[in-house]
């Protein structure tokens, strides 16, 4: 039956999309592993001005009996993708969003279309923007909705299955449809208790075996987010964490609540650790092989922990009781998990080194293992790492007692001296000369190499030069040295023989370790790997290390500091080194004279990004970083650096800066200016870009340096600005001390625009008395200061050759996203350096100074004005700046002088036809005398020109 207000929802439904009325509200999904916020639930609400708020149970079946649903579902996704395009326009962190699709979208209309042609519209990634689709939905409409499932899927959108279990034919839809998530409602089981918790719990680790990921709608309670977290329900939502607001509220009611927001790289990351199934004790299994499991007995829960791994601290992310019951009194790492400690950052001073050792390992190997003895007791912790970024790796841990009962088949092959081997050694080798191969049989760390290989001469160089410190090579070598070990050992009446190595570990540090070869019997051999790391250092720091060496050895130690001095203070090299946080430590004279810097002070504690002299710092940044955190080495990577006004291309070169222990503390670099490869070069030099009078860029290199500014805009967002800097009064300059004094104020003014901008800034002359300066900013804040310290440049200069004057300038200046456009953003920026002239004095004085030259014109009975046309560089008009008008064309315009000069005659009268700009140019660049008649649209007349 019809009531009054279905009546009035029937009525007023498409007046009240136009109006704005309808808007979506935003309920935020929380991310249960790391409590972020990773994405929103658009939920359509109606804010009417007469009825107030009302219900989506009271309009959503009107709009569906009336078929009227699609309307309001795709203004939904419309108002979702601007939302979306705002928050990347505004340089803020988007958002995923998920929008409801209903039955009738896919009768009424081609929804996927609809959709395609909002994101494209408003430009967004499809990856933020999520499609769910009840199950309802998909239960009735079958083989039709799996195509219109896939066509989402295929186009890169995500499609989540909403209220999952609410129909009787759910598992069904599972075995028939391909889901990227499906969403569980609270609400659905009748109440939190056992029967229900196992339910979930069922539904979750189904979900993880058959890929899909999952989220839990309707949590209300601390004790449902706890449980949820616990089985490994990756998101969840509900009142506990919000109710469903707009955009801005929202996300402010997440910063109350100390919630930050995912950001699209953690995204990535977080949906490869929701893949981990905590309720399974065949975590560390591949797919397959988890099902081809036949005993019940493999399917039982086994202790589980996830952490995560980053620079300066690590984070425990869960753990089961079966972890926390097996770890605690063990010594090993029992202490660190707990409630209040649980996805908060920890120092790794709490961790023993074995454990941090372990962790590292699986960054690159994958997965590792390690034994302890605790209590007599035999145990074995393996890890895995499960995902991981540049910042942070995630790792799954599980941990057995190899002694209880349960696992006597394995205890009963260890016996007492294999457990004293075990924890005393890392790694453990087989050495057989005899076939010439080699067996790890026991690895405990990344310094890794295959079963199985052959080749021992090849394989010892090849560790020796992938893992030892480059003075322990040698030793090494001759350690490994089979053909004499015997001799060696009958010499030393021994039975092994052991030398102590800096070996390579995790992200390129340098550790002692001792390493020890014995002999089991004829041609075979056994390798023992122990870390003395603390052991050397304490004996070091008793003092009790005495350095062994002839004067020979003084004196080429004394030679080395000499070469070093030298290089230091020459040219020869541009060299620099940093610290651990890519800070400047030091630099060469080469490396100071380059930039032009005074003295290391000026780079000192600064990185290349506050220095501000690369337009593209991301890729020198990534290898810097490789550098102190993996131990890498680069070698003549190609790119730019800002020197002297200009991009320079240069190739750097950077290896790992090492401490007597081995170590990273930071990297040692130069670089060679490409330049000076070909300076010898008979061919000539290269001055299609430079500009011959100050030896700035010209134009066209203005436009090619413009050309990587934009480029790195539209790949990462960067902005920059483009300042024109005009000298006053040239003509006054010339006049007065003649052209070659006018061309020398250019050079000088380039010169010091130069050394104030040129070491971040690109700097050259586009023609005349025209310069440009092009930088990177990061907001329009950063763009007026540079504004202001660009018009500032010529309080510097206060004489030339003796001869004492004074310089103004005009500058304007235009951000590239204002445009984008490098045409278009040139000529805002001339603009603005134009208006910023005549902003100089008051509009009396403007109309003083455009009086002097055309005063003899402020009477004549017809219509007088004088332009400057403005033409780029292919010589086609884009503007005319009005620096002239007498009273006769005030008043037949209807506009004031003092309101106009200066101003763009595109500005001020946008009906001009375009065939008067083609006149203008043939008259001011052709010395042409144009009569002709156009016509003005404001005034609605036909007017004869006269233009010359």
């Amino acid at each position: 039956m019809s009531t009054d207000l279905d009546d009035y929802i029937a009525r007023t439904f498409d007046q009240a999309l136009e109006s704005g009325y309808i808007q979506p509200f935003y309920q935020p999904v929380i991310r249960s592993i790391s409590n972020k916020l990773c994405s929103f639930e658009a939920l359509a609400r109606w804010i009417d001005p007469k009825r107030g708020m009302i219900s989506p149970g009271s309009f959503i079946p009107v709009l569906e009996r009336m078929e009227k649903i699609h309307l309001l579902d795709i203004h939904i996704v419309r108002q979702v993708c601007a939302r979306i395009r705002r928050s990347v326009d505004a340089g803020e962190t988007p958002v995923p969003v998920s929008v409801n699709l209903s039955r009738l979208d896919f009768e009424l209309c081609d929804i996927f279309a609809e959709v395609m042609d909002a994101v494209s519209t408003y430009q967004i990634p499809r990856s933020f923007l999520y499609i769910e689709i009840t199950e309802s939905l998909v239960a009735e409409r079958g083989s039709a909705m799996r195509k219109e499932i896939d066509r989402f899927r295929a186009a890169g959108f995500q499609v989540w299955m909403d209220d999952f279990g609410s129909g009787y034919s759910s598992l069904n839809v599972l075995k028939d449809f391909s889901f990227d998530e499906i969403k569980l409602d609270m609400g659905f089981l009748s109440s939190f208790d056992h029967r229900s918790r196992r339910i979930m719990a069922s539904i979750v680790q189904m979900a993880k075996g058959l890929g899909m990921h999952t989220l839990t709608e309707g949590v209300e309670t601390a004790e449902q987010v706890s449980y949820m977290h616990n089985i490994g329900c990756e998101k969840l939502q509900g009142f506990f964490f919000g109710k469903p607001a707009p955009y801005e509220e929202s996300l402010a009611h997440m910063a109350t609540q100390g919630i930050e927001i995912e950001t699209p790289v953690e995204r990535g990351y977080y949906d490869d650790i929701g893949k981990v199934d905590f309720l399974s004790a065949v975590p560390f299994m591949t797919q397959g092989e988890k099902e081809s499991l036949a005993t019940a007995r493999q399917l039982n829960s086994i202790p589980l922990a996830l952490a995560e791994a980053r620079r300066d601290s690590f984070s425990v992310l869960f753990y089961n009781s079966a972890f926390e019951d097996t770890a605690r009194g063990t010594g090993m790492i029992g202490n660190i998990f707990s409630q209040e400690t649980l996805r908060k950052p920890q120092p790794y001073s709490l961790l023993p080194k074995r454990v941090i050792s372990l962790t590292d390992s699986t960054r690159s190997g994958h997965e590792g293992r390690m034994f302890f003895i605790s209590n007599e007791e035999y145990y074995e912790i393996r890890a895995k790492c499960v995902a991981q970024t540049r910042e942070a790796y995630c790792v799954l841990f599980s941990m057995s007692n190899l002694s209880k009962a349960s696992e006597v088949e394995k205890t009963s092959r260890l016996d007492e001296g294999l457990r004293q081997i075990y924890s005393l050694y890392e790694r453990i080798t087989l050495f057989d000369a005899e076939t010439d191969s080699l067996l790890p049989l026991y690895v405990g760390t990344r310094e890794d190499v295959v079963s199985g290989r052959s080749n021992l001469r090849r394989l010892s160089r090849e560790y020796c030069e992938r893992l030892i410190y480059p003075e322990d090579r040698k030793e090494y070598l001759e350690l490994l040295d089979l053909d004499t070990l015997d001799d060696r050992l009958r010499a030393s009446g021994k039975l092994g023989i052991t030398k102590m190595l800096r070996t390579r570990t995790a992200h390129g540090r340098y550790e002692w370790k001792a390493y020890t070869l014995l002999k089991l019997q004829e041609h075979t051999y056994l390798e023992l790997i122990r870390n003395v790391q603390d052991d050397v250092l304490a004996f070091i720091s008793r003092d009790a290390f005495v350095a062994q060496g002839s004067d020979d050895a003084s004196t080429k130690d004394a030679l080395e500091e000499c070469v070093w001095r030298a290089l230091l203070n020459s040219n020869l090299v541009n060299l620099f080194w940093k610290d651990s946080d890519r800070r400047f430590l030091g630099a060469s004279k080469g490396f100071l004279d380059y930039y032009g810097f005074s003295s290391v002070a000026d780079i000192f504690g600064k990185n290349d990004e506050e220095l501000g002299w690369h337009v593209q710092p991301g890729a020198y940044k990534n290898d810097e970083l490789d550098v102190i955190c993996e131990g890498v080495t680069t070698q003549y990577e190609p790119g730019h650096c800002m020197r002297g006004g200009e991009n320079r291309d240069i190739y750097a070169s950077k290896i790992p800066l090492y401490d007597s222990n081995g170590d990273i503390c930071g990297l040692v670099g130069h670089f060679i200016d490409k330049d000076m490869l070909t300076a010898n070069d008979s061919r000539g030099d290269e001055t299609k870009r430079r500009d011959l009078l100050t030896g700035l860029l010209n134009s066209r290199g203005i436009h090619e340096e413009a050309c990587i500014f934009r480029d790195e805009y539209f790949l990462r967002g960067t902005d920059f600005t483009h300042i024109d800097v005009s000298l006053d009064d040239i003509n006054t300059i010339n006049n007065q001390y003649g052209y070659d004094f006018g061309d020398k104020a250019i050079v000088r003014l380039g010169k010091e625009l130069r050394r104030c901008f040129g070491q971040s800034a690109v700097v050259g002359r586009r023609s005349g008395h025209q310069l440009v300066v092009l930088r990177q900013i990061h907001d329009k804040e950063e763009e007026a200061r540079l504004r202001e310290k660009a018009k500032g440049v010529a309080e510097n200069i206060r004489q030339i050759d003796g001869t004492p004057l004074t310089l103004y300038v005009s500058v304007g200046s235009c951000c590239f996203s204002e445009t984008e456009t490098l045409e278009e953003q040139s000529k805002k920026a001339e603009m603005r350096q134009l208006a910023d002239h005549d902003g100089h004095i008051t509009a009396e004085n403007r109309m003083i100074r455009a009086q002097e030259i055309f005063h003899l014109y402020d009477n004549l009975p017809i219509s007088y004005s004088v332009y400057k046309v403005l033409v780029d560089e292919g010589n086609r008009v884009y503007d005319a700046v009005l620096f002239y008008v007498n009273h006769a064309f005030e008043q037949r315009m209807g506009a004031k002088a003092v309101d106009i000069l200066g101003k763009g005659t595109r500005e001020l009268f946008e009906s001009l036809p375009d065939d008067w700009y083609d006149k203008a140019y043939r008259a001011a660049y052709q010395g042409e005398i144009i009569t002709d008649r156009f016509y003005f649209g404001p005034t609605d007349k036909t007017y004869f020109m006269t233009a010359s």
